[in-house]
């Protein structure tokens, strides 16, 4: 546990739990606390901080005048007493501080500093103590905190606040900060040395030493330079394998540092510890986290395909690093890590001393240690490291006391006796005879002898026999020579023929590091040749993997079960032929070493070598049956063996069996047998003809364990851009016959191989995509047909990539054809209009005539006589109807019908697939969703509930329906069903308004345009008979009711209000989304839905305020609010107000009928730019900008592409063109315009500034508007960097910045200077609360300040900010004048963190600056309640007039102002104390300061006219003593004008000028220069004397020799023999040597490349006169159905006729080998053959044959269907 010694700090520690602090006064009144008084913190003693005036904190301890140390010269110079005594130590471990004081003497006017800390206790806590912080912090948990005790734990590091002491409650989220400051000595943060002192974050060094920027190297020595220890870093791929599990990768040594370890691939990591005298650990990580090995912390983290282990170090112990085998991928292992140098150098202690009196030296030497077993040993150990350099040896004096005069002579040390003895004497190792590889050095070694007069000679060599003989030759640089590393190949660079691939060679040194010094002839090549066996071509078609799976059946079927993988693996060939008819024979196989490339699907053959497993049998036994006694071959048994010679052939057992499951062999082992002595004998004792037969027997018939069986990948399902292969995976058992049985796949335990994986992960070439035809433009008759083509370009990521036209080969299809419907003229036999059901309540039919139409081109239907169908089926003419039961409707004449609707707007933001809405609102939606709109009603059956739209009545349809409790659904919304719906309840109804919303926000417009108004005009009231009455029950009290009441007078066309957006184009599509910030009425009556908005019509004045309010918070500009707040009026408006008022609103543009059909335009008008009305400046983050002519566009970094819109009109109609900055715009690259009048502009910048005017031009006239494109900037204010202060002025003008002193009533105006594109606007604000009434912003950004008052004070911050972003400057304004009492504001926190002054019994003197908060307190116990008489000048306070003050804690601290009147002078408190009378004072002086001139400093020349010399501007007080800069800083500084010296003649000297070019361009060649004697006069004029002037000085040479850049020229080698690349019929390549060459025939790189001669060239070759053979077509796999068949394509010599390798033909396309044959059915029946139909018939396949035919049954549905 650690402890805090200061002994007045355990009582104030026990004092301090009792206290409360006033800091948490302000949260609760309540509310208790710990306080860490100043003096527990090391704070100077004899005062103390007052952060609050509380009377509970003020306490005071005298100085310990005894404690100090000796006065210094340098202290006695400066006016310091000493350093007082260091104090204890704030902590007994874990870093401490201690502090030492010292006074001033010269009433408070030393320079410096009195107090000074120092590290202390630096040693370590045990565990067991515990966190320094924390201790703090629970500290607190038996103090109440708000009424409640808490468990507290110290909060994390906070870089804000670091030496606070905010804690956290335990389980809570409550953080408080529960004192100001942290005991000195706590460190900041917890992984650091920095130690809070005094409530400031201290640097401490790696030395513990504070202010040390000392950092430990990489080799964890403090202040290293990384000498000690070495970096390695490596890559390994260790190949392993199940037989070989494990492998060791590297070992680390102990002393490690910074170990880091990454694994890409499946294999785990394994690490073994062995530390010294202990066992070893080992840990096998396999998840992420940490794990403590051999007493180090090891961090482990395991991704989907990487691992990475981490230790900081130092190893204790030996690390073994291994990887274990978890699969058949490889794994590559990268390592780093630190190894410290086991052999370093170690001074040695210093050497007795050479005399014992009158002054000797002493030497040091170094030993080679080895630092791990801390013993010396051999100095070559050390030598071996590059690294290491011996100390050199240290000398010092030593026994410089004067010898006793009886002595007479020094006595020497017994071992060098009256002189030194003989030494020997090494000089310098020469250089190593190798800079590496084990190399030797010598030295020579002589025998030396001081004499008695010092020198130092060269003697015999006996006499240095008393030591041994150094060693005159080592070896050196043993370590490995540079050599060569190459890296694993890339894959090829094609998927398909020949190409290239890569790898990285690197010159690695014995360290692992990249280095130079490699033999650059060794250098192993870095690029070679490749062959992808793959047909360059682009399949016919992609098939279903279904399709393929019939020919890959037939395959397998004559292939082994064996086949090749990914890893090498022997691939047994067919058996052949028994060797015999009958009996016993053999049979024998190939079994070759085989592997599977994964990405180009082929197998290579591999040495035997390459195959880990052993090789399967060549030859096996076969056995046919027994032959008959007549054959040859009959077999003799045993006992027909007849003993020849006394040895005889006898069965020795079986051989092991062959298989270890799934029924294997064994032999039987037959041996010659001497028959007299019972041995085995050679084998030819032994009659052969009759040897015994071969016996042979089954063994292990039970079935292998389960394992995964793969077959082979299926081909790419694309040849390029990332397709796909499968394969089957299944589990199975070998059994006997070598056959294989399903399993479960728990039965496999194996990880299960993937069943699916990427393939061709190349970039496909650039090629035309089309995407559908849309709808013909007629429904009838003769149309046009559009899609879209692009030109685009499959990435090898499998992403699509559009680029232009140009980059897409061919001709590009076409974008539009003809399209013909004519079967919609055909006549076509439908059911008219049904009646009315024939009963008014209960169940009744309803009939209708078959009527007999037709189609016309122009889409109308015409009525053709019954005759013209006669063909044709009827159509239902009868069907039931249910009315309302009888006895439960039975409407009074009372009960009216009543139509209920909700008067509500809705406004879609997100795109949902259903809304419901209820009858009287209105909508705007986004296409494609799907409604249903309500009609509630009373007193009305809701199956009569009839609807219409625009005056027509609405029919069921295949997207519109009427349900059964009268709603009506929409599915699907298009432009088409924009319109007004109407409910009918007999004579009630009411109307609900749909609107679209579609591209940049634009309302869509109705494709029949202003159609509608002709078609609403001649409609009849449903409900009207042919006398003008109302059809089914009437209501009395709405017959007097005219229908026109109902019914609006003039319905808004909606061609007319084409041009209202729910946004402007130019604004973001978030905007609408904006109305969600905030709670109000607009989001809460969405009722729960998040797509859309509900408001009601009382909600839309609420809805304006909102917007405005979000307007002035900044998260809506101004534009955008009053753009959306008029848009929504208007729209409001043109419900209740007609079509005429929207035209005072909107802009209105000519429809095409008034186009067309006004006769304005039949005469002809002059052209006209249709300009949009629009508030403000268009500014946008959207990707995509789209601005109207006349409007001024603004870039942003977001935008990507500008749409400049210049729409206009005139008959006939004008022509358009555009202009920037007054020149005619041309079309590029990036700008082009269409016949449409809009200007696009890609990637937009700074080049695309300017004014761009649209000018539109025809035979009447013409007229012109312009657009203003501006690049965005953020804006930025001018902010003054100095402070101003200005005493006497009443009139100031000061940019914003700094500090601002000023009088009481000044006028002050402080300008905010801002930049900004678009102009941004300016506001200020006041950090201590509102601006005061006396403060004026004006137009031009400023702020005026009227008739300063000290409440005034205070920091003012100006805001500037645009749609890009705001800037912020701020300026503190001060106040002088005025009393303490008129002070009504509040100052910050600083003003108050002042010393409180304490007066002394023997009296203290102070100065202090005027403005400063002077506190003076009396030397008092803080429970003193006796009064307390304070005096000023000895007169009382209230008798001292223009002094003003206050009292505070109870009269016990005296607070004057300084800021005016008079406050110099002695101050003395007088009170009663233990019944004496106590008197203290202190006297207080002005401590004014001024600016002044120093003396002139030094000429900087000696003569001439250039001497200047200046004066130092310093700040000094009145009695001199110079002040910080600081202290001055309010006062207007002085400017040091320079002024001229030293105006001399100079002597005469040489002057020369610059040396001239070489005069050979290359070689040597010479140079020049001109020397002359010149003279600078005191004038500054220059004037040229005889070179006699001079002759003093020796003259500079004029001439000398030079050599320019050696002479250089390109050297080019004869051309080779034409064998490179085909690149056609007969050509190919050739190439030679170009080389850039000094005339001495060596090699540079100075020569030009522009005229390097060609190097390559084309040749013509007979090897390339090839062309591919095409050989017939094998028959089909299948006689029917889908199959394939292929045929053998080869590369042929056109002269020789040979075949050579396909890359010869490389250059030209190679013919298809396979393709689809016998595409026809099986048989008659047509049904679905694939379980994918339904998939096939959905993506529209089924006008492909192959597809057709497989899903017939399914495409004939189809084809019915359509």
């Amino acid at each position: 546990m650690e402890f805090w010694v200061l002994p007045v700090c355990r009582i104030i520690f026990t004092l301090m739990l009792m206290l409360t602090s006033s800091t948490f006064q302000g949260v609760a009144s309540q509310t208790q606390s710990t306080y860490f008084l100043p003096e527990f913190a090391l704070s100077p003693q004899g005062s103390f901080l007052e952060d609050t005036t509380g009377e509970q904190y003020l306490t005071y301890r005298y100085d310990d005048q005894s404690s100090r140390s000796t006065r210094s010269d340098e202290d006695r110079d400066t006016g310091w007493d000493a350093w007082g005594m260091w104090s204890d130590c704030s902590r007994t471990c874990g870093g401490g501080a201690s502090y030492s004081l010292r006074r001033c003497l010269n009433g408070g006017n030393c320079e410096g500093k009195n107090i000074r800390y120092r590290t202390c206790s630096n040693t370590d806590c045990p565990p067991e103590s515990g966190d320094f912080r924390a201790q703090q912090c629970s500290a607190h948990n038996d103090i109440k905190y708000q009424g409640q005790t808490y468990e507290w734990i110290p909060v994390t590091y906070d870089p804000i606040s670091p030496c606070a002491l905010r804690c956290q409650t335990r389980g809570k989220s409550l953080v408080v900060e529960l004192a100001p400051k942290v005991l000195d000595g706590t460190r900041c943060k917890a992984d650091s040395l920095d130690m809070c002192i005094s409530g400031i974050c201290q640097e401490v060094g790696c030395d513990r030493q504070l202010g040390s920027n000392a950092k430990e190297d990489n080799c964890g020595i403090c202040a290293g330079n990384g000498s000690t220890c070495r970096l390695v870093r490596g890559q390994v791929l260790p190949h392993i394998s199940p037989e070989e599990s494990m492998k060791t990768v590297i070992e680390v040594p102990m002393g490690s540092r910074g170990l880091r370890i990454t694994a890409k691939g499946p294999d785990v990591i394994v690490i073994e510890a062995h530390a010294p005298n202990s066992k070893g650990e080992e840990v096998v990580f396999s998840s992420s986290g940490s794990q403590t090995l051999g007493n180090n912390t090891v961090e482990y983290q395991r991704a989907v395909d990487r691992q990475t282990l981490r230790c900081h170090g130092p190893l204790s112990a030996d690390f073994t690093i291994k990887v274990k085998y978890a699969g058949p991928k490889d794994t590559v292992i990268q390592f780093i890590f630190y190894q410290p140098i086991r052999y370093q150098w170690r001074e040695t202690d210093f050497f007795p001393c050479s005399v014992t009196c009158g002054g000797g030296y002493q030497l040091n030497s170094a030993d080679c240690v080895d630092i791990r077993y801390n013993k010396v040993v051999a100095e070559h150990l050390c030598h071996s490291y590059p690294e290491n350099t011996k100390p050199k040896p240290k000398l010092k004096e030593c026994n410089m006391d004067p010898c006793l005069e009886s002595d007479g002579f020094k006595e020497v040390m017994p071992y060098d006796h009256f002189q030194p003895l003989p030494r020997w004497e090494q000089n310098p190792w020469t250089s190593c005879s190798v800079s590496c590889g084990g190399g030797t050095q010598e030295r020579s070694v002589v025998c030396v002898e001081e004499d008695v007069h010092g020198q130092i000679v060269q003697v015999e060599d006996w006499k240095c026999a008393h030591s041994s003989l150094p060693i005159s030759k080592q070896s050196c640089n043993t370590f490995e020579c540079p050599k060569w590393m190459a890296m694993e190949w890339s894959q090829c660079t094609v998927t398909c023929g020949p190409g290239l691939r890569y790898r990285v060679v690197l010159c690695v040194d014995h360290r692992g590091q990249h280095t130079g010094g490699c033999n650059t002839h060794l250098k192993p090549h870095i690029k070679e040749d490749c062959l992808v066996p793959i047909a360059c071509h682009k399949p016919r078609e992609n098939q279903p993997v279904e399709a393929k799976l019939p020919w890959l059946k037939q395959a397998q079927e004559l292939e082994e079960t064996k086949v090749a993988l990914e890893d090498p693996t022997f691939i047994p060939g067919p058996w052949s032929a028994c060797s015999v008819s009958c009996g016993l024979g053999m049979q024998r196989r190939q079994v070759k070493c085989k592997v599977l490339l994964s990405f180009t699907q082929s197998e290579v053959e591999l040495p035997d070598g390459e195959c880990e497993e052993e090789k399967p049998p060549l030859q096996r036994a076969c056995d046919l049956g027994p032959c008959s006694p007549d054959s040859p071959w009959w077999p003799l048994g045993l006992q027909d063996i007849p003993e020849q010679h006394g040895y005889v052939w006898e069965y020795m057992g079986f051989s092991p069996c062959s298989a270890s499951c799934a029924v294997g062999k064994q032999l039987a082992v037959v041996r010659c047998v001497s028959t007299s002595k019972k041995e085995i004998v050679d084998d030819t004792l032994c009659n052969g003809s009759k040897a015994a037969l071969s016996l042979l027997r089954i063994c292990n018939p039970q079935p292998c364990p389960a394992r995964w069986e793969v077959s082979l990948w299926n081909p790419c399902s694309l040849s390029c851009g990332v397709g796909l292969q499968t394969r089957s995976v299944s589990c199975v058992r070998l059994v006997a016959g070598n056959h294989t049985e399903p399993a479960s796949s728990k039965d496999c335990v194996d990880t299960r191989p993937p069943e699916l994986q990427a393939c061709n992960q190349v970039t496909c070439p650039p090629s035309w995509e089309a995407e559908e035809w849309q709808q013909c433009s007629h429904s009838c008759g003769r149309g046009t047909q559009w899609r879209k083509v692009y030109c685009k370009q499959r990435l090898a990521t499998g992403s699509y990539s559009r680029l232009r036209d140009e980059e897409c080969a061919g001709i590009k299809p076409a974008a539009h054809r003809t399209c013909t419907n004519s079967d919609c003229r055909l006549p076509r036999l439908e059911g008219g209009e049904w009646s009315k059901c024939s009963v008014t309540c209960g169940k009744g039919v309803q009939r209708r005539e078959p009527v007999c139409r037709r189609q016309t081109p122009s889409g109308q239907l015409v009525t053709l006589d019954r005759s013209a169908c006669s063909e044709y089926p009827l159509p239902p003419l009868i069907r039931s109807c249910r009315m309302p039961p009888c006895s439960k409707h039975k409407y009074s004449k009372k009960r009216c019908p009543q139509v209920i609707g909700l008067k509500r707007i809705y406004i879609q933001t997100i795109q949902e697939k259903l809304l419901s809405f209820t009858i009287g609102g209105r909508a705007y939606l986004l296409p494609k969703t799907s409604i249903l709109i309500k009609c509630p009603v009373h007193h009305f059956p809701k199956a009569q509930i009839r609807w219409e739209k625009d005056g027509s009545d609405l029919k069921s349809s295949k997207r519109l329906s009427i349900t059964k409790s009268g709603a009506l659904r929409i599915y699907n919304l298009k432009a088409v069903d924009i319109g007004i719906y109407r409910c009918w309840a007999n004579q009630d109804s009411d109307t609900f308004i749909l609107k679209l919303i579609g591209y940049n926000n634009r309302l869509l417009e109705h494709p029949e345009g202003q159609g509608l108004e002709k078609k609403k005009s001649g409609n009849v009231h449903p409900y009207l008979n042919k006398e003008g009455g109302y059809v089914g029950v009437k209501c009395p009290e709405q017959r007097q009711i005219s229908l026109e009441k109902k019914v609006p007078k003039s319905v808004p066309s909606w061609v007319q209000k084409n041009k209202f957006y729910r946004d402007d184009v130019s604004q973001p599509k978030q905007l609408w989304d904006t109305l969600a910030l905030g709670n109000y009425p607009l989001a809460s009556g969405a009722r729960g839905r998040t797509g859309f908005y509900v408001l009601e019509p009382a909600q839309f004045e609420e809805l304006v305020r909102n917007i405005s309010q979000l307007a002035e918070s900044g998260d809506v500009s101004d534009e955008m609010a009053s753009q959306l707040i008029g848009k929504l009026m208007e729209d409001l408006a043109a419900t209740e107000e007609g079509a005429s008022t929207m035209d005072n609103h909107l802009d209105r543009m000519p429809n095409s009928s008034q186009l067309s059909g006004g006769k304005a335009m039949k005469k002809g008008s002059r052209a006209v730019i249709i300009r949009q009305k629009h508030n403000g400046y268009a500014m946008s983050f959207q990707r995509d900008l789209r601005i109207n002519v006349g409007r001024t566009a603004y870039l942003t970094n977001a935008t990507h592409s500008l749409t400049l819109i210049c729409s206009t009109q005139g008959v006939p109609p004008p022509a358009l063109s555009w202009s920037k900055d007054g020149v005619p715009l041309q079309n590029t690259e990036r700008v082009s315009w269409d016949s449409g009048g809009e200007v696009h502009i890609s990637r937009p910048g700074a080049r695309d500034m300017g004014i761009y005017r649209c000018t539109a031009t025809n035979e009447l006239g013409s007229d012109s508007e312009m657009t203003q494109v501006l690049l965005a900037e953020p804006p930025t204010i001018a902010v003054s960097q100095s402070n101003t202060s200005d005493l006497n002025s009443t009139i100031m003008n000061v940019v914003v910045g700094g500090v601002v002193s000023a009088r009481l009533g000044a006028n002050i105006t402080l300008q905010c200077p801002v930049k900004g594109v678009p102009q941004p606007t300016v506001s200020w604000h006041r950090k201590e609360g509102p601006l005061n009434a006396n403060t004026c912003p004006l137009l031009d950004g400023s702020l005026l300040l009227r008739n300063l008052t000290l409440q005034d004070y205070g920091t003012y911050s100006c805001v500037a900010a645009n749609n890009i972003g705001k800037s912020v400057a701020s300026s503190l304004l001060r106040v002088s004048g005025g009393t303490v009492g008129e002070s009504e504001h509040q100052p910050s926190k600083e003003m108050y963190r002042r010393r409180v002054l304490m007066a002394s019994l023997i009296g203290t003197s102070i100065a202090v600056k005027p403005g400063d908060m002077l506190r003076i307190g009396c030397p008092v116990v803080p429970s003193h309640r006796k009064p307390i008489t304070w005096s000023y000048q000895n007169q009382t306070l209230k008798q001292s007039p223009g002094v003003r003050y206050r009292m505070l804690v109870g009269g016990r601290v005296l607070e004057m102002n300084s800021h005016g009147g008079k406050f110099s002078g002695r101050y003395e408190c007088q009170t009663q104390t233990n019944n004496q009378r106590l008197t203290a004072w202190v006297h207080v002086r002005s401590k004014e300061s001024e600016w002044r001139l120093g003396e002139w400093s030094t000429c900087n020349a000696s003569c001439g006219n250039g001497g200047i010399q200046m004066r130092k501007v310093r700040c000094l007080t009145t009695d001199g003593q110079e002040m910080p800069s600081s202290v001055c800083r309010h006062l207007p500084k002085p400017i040091s004008q320079p002024r001229a010296c030293n105006l001399l003649d100079c002597p005469p000297s040489w002057v020369s000028t610059v040396w001239s070019k070489c005069s050979s361009s290359c070689g040597r060649g010479f140079r020049e220069r001109r020397v002359s004697c010149q003279q600078v006069e005191a004038a500054g004029s220059v004037r040229v004397l005889p070179t006699s002037a001079c002759k003093e000085t020796p003259r500079p040479e004029d001439r000398e020799e030079c050599t320019s850049h050696t002479c250089v020229e390109w050297l080019t080698g004869p051309w080779g023999k034409c064998t490179g690349r085909c690149l056609g019929p007969a050509m190919a390549t050739q190439s030679r040597t170009v080389s850039c060459r000094h005339f001495s025939n060596s090699t540079s790189k100075t020569c030009d490349p522009k005229e390097r001669p060609l190097s390559v060239r084309n040749c013509s070759s007979k090897m390339c006169d090839v062309h591919w053979k095409v050989l017939p077509w094998r028959m089909c796999t299948v006689a029917c159905g889908s199959g394939f068949q292929s045929r053998r394509v080869e590369c042929v010599h056109r002269q020789n006729k040979k075949t050579l390798p396909d890359q010869h033909c490389a250059w030209q396309r190679r013919p298809v080998t396979w393709q689809h044959c016998n595409i026809t059915s099986c048989s008659s029946e047509c049904k679905d053959r694939t379980r994918y139909c339904i998939v096939v018939k959905s993506l529209k396949l089924c006008l492909v044959d192959l597809y057709r035919q497989r899903c017939c049954q399914t495409c004939s549905q189809d084809i019915s269907a359509t």
